[in-house]
């Protein structure tokens, strides 16, 4: 359904950026409220989702670093 509207992107990135309201968005770029809101939505999941994922890397890569740290600490 999303895909059926070609500068729904466009209007992404300046609602991001907080350029447009979604009340103007909606009037300058010809695209229904519930488009833009269900597009909000989907893109602050996968943002979340992301996130998630980049602070369990950042953890694992944080324990890591301390097993490589005490290794090393102990080869000395």
């Amino acid at each position: 359904m999303l895909n059926n509207y070609p500068h729904l992107d466009e209007a992404l990135k300046k609602l991001s950026v907080h350029q447009l309201t979604i009340s103007e968005a909606s009037e300058h770029y010809d695209l229904p409220k519930r488009v833009i809101y269900k597009a909000l939505r989907q893109q602050q999941a996968r943002i979340s989702q992301q996130k998630t994922y980049l602070l369990a890397a950042q953890k694992r890569l944080q324990q890591h670093l301390q097993t490589v740290e005490l290794e090393l600490a102990n080869f000395n």
